[in-house]
């Protein structure tokens, strides 16, 4: 065992570095990143934007509706999720965990979700199970960037939709 100890902590560290290397967000915020939302929660329907942008601390992502009232505003540091602000339905802990999670996999990590599925036009990968399940189905267009991003919760009948917003050509 002694003689094998080596062999198993070089493996393990290749493998954090690995990890460390080709870790990529499947949404990639190098400006600011805007988006369609839509969220979709046992029969109620929300939709407005995304705005994701980088910050020192980490991405900082803010959802809004399209009338103009901020749904939330979280800041994704390393280690903990800041709330800067949250509409109050959506303060309960065990919400802000859950779309904690699922921001994490778009902005930050995409290998946080097992790849179960990959084709040249989407990707299926899916993270957690019972209660925490989520399924995450990315569509690329065919320039090869991703053009929407599903998440499906379905236990608790909760979709959310991030589509790629046209490009503004005003100058």
């Amino acid at each position: 065992m002694a003689r094998r100890l080596p062999k198993i902590l070089m493996v393990s560290i290749f493998c954090l570095a690995a990890n460390a290397v080709f870790s990529q967000p499947i949404i990639v915020p190098e400006k600011t990143a805007r988006h369609n939302l839509q969220i979709d929660a046992r029969g109620n329907h929300l939709s407005g934007m995304m705005i994701a942008r980088p910050t020192a601390a980490g991405p900082r992502v803010l959802a809004t509706s399209y009338f103009g009232p901020t749904i939330f505003d979280f800041t994704l540091a390393p280690d903990s999720l800041k709330v800067n602000s949250c509409v109050e339905p959506m303060r309960r802990p065990k919400v802000l965990q859950l779309l904690e999670r699922d921001l994490r996999v778009v902005l930050t990590d995409r290998n946080l979700a097992k790849l179960k599925k990959q084709t040249p036009e989407s990707e299926l990968r899916k993270r957690g199970h019972g209660f925490g399940k989520s399924v995450f189905v990315i569509s690329r267009s065919a320039n090869d960037s991703v053009s929407r991003v599903l998440i499906k919760h379905p236990w608790i009948r909760l979709e959310l939709t991030i589509d790629e917003l046209e490009p503004d050509n005003r100058q």
